[in-house]
């Protein structure tokens, strides 16, 4: 027998034991709860087609869906997520004008993304969706619902941020921003990166009143106390009325007694105009990414032919019983009093700790050189340090090993991990290029292919399709990569040039900048909930410090 029969395809797994029976037990736990909020089970196809997920209707990449074809042709996918297909069903069988319908389910969804960072590519989901109810009632008993249901779970740890669309959308549309820059921004904020998003709106010619406001969301997270703030100078009636939104929501909370599980951050924003008004995440100390997501989408039911409000949450059940696990081994919450930085090894560590030094941050346990200790603390600021590989940087803290990380804006590009990108450090500065010999800049006049060789495949193709729109193939090597264009292996090669002396000792010249690069404070999304005090006033420490 091969061995090959006995295992599974990357991506998915078997579940059985202990861990097959606390997951069945929750998914029976979590139903009985739904019902008794009034909703009603539906079980939808496991695959559709591909209309109910394409376009505005879904929020999945073309790319990433599992597609195929029937035997009359048509497209088909495997569903990645349940809202769509319940929505398609809600408005085939059940809604009518002025009618309400509750709806819960529960089974499995499949991602086809190319990059795993972890996670599997097939989950069981378990949901809810409130079709029919625009109210601020409805959007307090959803909240209430995901709370119920993480509490009855068992988990001890977990907060509930909620944002609201159209207080980003209502900035935007006040300063005229056109779809295809708001939907940059969007990723930018959304990723907390504002010195990325301010350099999308540098050169432009809006108000810089406006630009401030645009870039502030970015700052706008913690208690009930963001709301007063978020509302300083903001005139257009959009915005105004996403706050007013949240906190009613937030009366809702108080008065169901579970508003001390809920933070706000106004720059949680979904790249896509799925979400209409509310939107809100639950997080847990014990998983590096949320554990439950939903929101209002009050457009979704035009696609399939009622113009109804709407808004649901899916949790995975997957990700609920990993958390679970994390809590009962301790293997977190030993450290949890302490916030754990990993540091890039090398010449951005030393920098990375001159400048925490200077801070008042206490590094001297590594700057011992005889140490064997992989683990340095500092007790009097409850802080933890490690030194990593740049590569693993962000791996660490997308996972939550680290809670902040500082690497090369290269690494974080090539890694393309879910982590907040949240302070340019201004040292390790240098650039990515396209370089080679002088003739090749003819080639990249032209749209036929290129080869190029490179120690960064993501950035390259990134670069050739989304911004030269060039056909491009990508040579991978890993040693001296000026060594390519001159042997004959690729026509020009993208790397980091820092002063250029080497290209031009092999007489090579850079022909196109790619991207300038520079050391990065990364934060795991997480964490910036769970302690967002302590890595707010850290990062404000950290800036103060890199503008003087």
């Amino acid at each position: 027998m091969e061995n090959r029969l006995l295992h599974t395809p990357e991506g998915v797994r078997d579940v059985y034991g202990d861990d097959y029976e606390r997951k069945l037990r929750l998914q029976l736990e979590f139903l009985q709860i739904l019902r008794n909020y009034g909703y009603k089970e539906i079980d939808t196809p496991s695959f559709e087609y591909f209309d109910v997920y394409s376009g505005e209707v879904g929020t999945t990449p073309s790319g990433e869906l599992y597609k195929f074809f029937d035997k009359d042709n048509n497209t088909l996918v495997l569903r990645p997520d349940f809202t769509p297909g319940v929505a398609r069903a809600a408005a085939k069988y059940f809604i009518e004008e002025n009618s309400r319908v509750k709806l819960s389910y529960s089974g499995n969804v499949f991602s086809n993304a190319r990059s795993l960072s972890g996670k599997l590519k097939e989950n069981t989901e378990l949901g809810a969706e409130y079709m029919g109810d625009g109210s601020v009632e409805a959007d307090g008993e959803m909240i209430a619902m995901a709370v119920e249901l993480l509490k009855s779970a068992g988990l001890k740890d977990f907060q509930i941020c909620i944002g609201n669309a159209g207080y980003f959308k209502g900035l935007c549309d006040e300063t005229g921003i056109d779809d295809e820059l708001e939907m940059n921004l969007r990723d930018e904020i959304g990723n907390k990166n504002q010195f990325a998003a301010e350099n999308l709106l540098k050169g432009t010619d809006y108000p810089s009143s406006q630009v401030d406001k645009i870039l502030r969301c970015v700052e706008l997270f913690g208690d009930v106390s963001v709301l007063d703030r978020a509302l300083v100078g903001i005139v257009n009636e959009r915005s105004k009325a996403a706050i007013e939104r949240l906190r009613a929501i937030y009366e809702e909370a108080e008065g169901r007694g579970i508003q001390k599980y809920l933070t706000f951050d106004l720059s949680m924003l979904s790249k896509y105009n799925y979400y209409t008004g509310m939107i809100f995440r639950a997080y847990t100390s014990s998983l590096g990414d949320a554990i439950l997501k939903g929101g209002r989408y009050d457009n979704l039911l035009s696609k399939f032919g009622h113009d109804a409000p709407a808004l649901g949450f899916t949790l995975s059940l997957d990700d609920i019983v990993t958390a679970l696990k994390e809590e009962e081994s301790g293997s977190k919450s030993d450290h949890s009093g302490y916030l754990t930085f990993a540091l890039t090894k090398g010449r951005l560590a030393e920098k990375t700790m001159a400048l925490l030094e200077e801070i008042g941050i206490s590094v001297e346990e590594m700057q011992d050189k005889s140490s064997r200790k992989l683990i340095f603390t500092d007790e009097k600021n409850k802080m933890r340090f490690f030194l990593a590989k740049g590569p693993d940087v962000p791996t660490y803290v997308e996972h939550g090993a680290a809670d902040i990380g500082v690497v090369g804006e290269d690494t974080i590009l090539e890694e393309g991990r879910k982590i907040y990108e949240v302070l340019d450090l201004g040292f390790g500065k240098c650039r990515m290029c396209i370089a080679g010999p002088e003739s090749a800049g003819e080639l990249l006049k032209h749209r036929e292919m290129i080869r190029v060789a490179t120690k960064y495949p993501e950035i390259t193709r990134d670069y050739f399709q989304n911004v030269k729109h060039q056909t491009v193939d990508i040579i991978k090597l890993n040693g001296s990569i000026e060594l390519a264009p001159i042997v004959g292996l690729a026509d020009v090669i993208c790397d980091i040039v820092e002063t250029g002396s080497t290209l031009r000792e092999n007489g090579l010249v850079v022909l196109e900048e790619v991207v300038p690069l520079s050391a990065r404070v990364v934060i795991n999304p997480v964490s910036m909930r769970i302690h967002a005090d302590r890595i707010t006033k850290l990062i404000k420490a950290l800036r103060e410090k890199t503008e003087e």
